[in-house]
């Protein structure tokens, strides 16, 4: 599997944006059996955790924001 060039708006996000787009296809994969426990189950449990990460990253991309005023 190739990876497609990213660019990233702060240094924060460079670092999990890979990470994020593999989530996002693992959620979608997860999405194509809706009547299997399992794969219920590790669908909320990866939308929650983007949900987690991506609130991490807009915390620290405004600490950053705010140590650089």
């Amino acid at each position: 599997m190739t990876t497609p060039k990213r660019t990233f708006t702060t240094e924060v996000r460079k670092d999990w944006q890979d990470m994020i787009a593999h989530t996002i296809k693992s959620i979608d994969r997860h999405s194509k059996y809706p009547n299997d426990e399992f794969h219920c189950r590790n669908y909320y449990i990866l939308k929650q955790y983007l949900v987690d990460l991506k609130g991490w990253i807009k915390l620290h991309e405004e600490k950053l924001e705010n140590n650089n005023e």
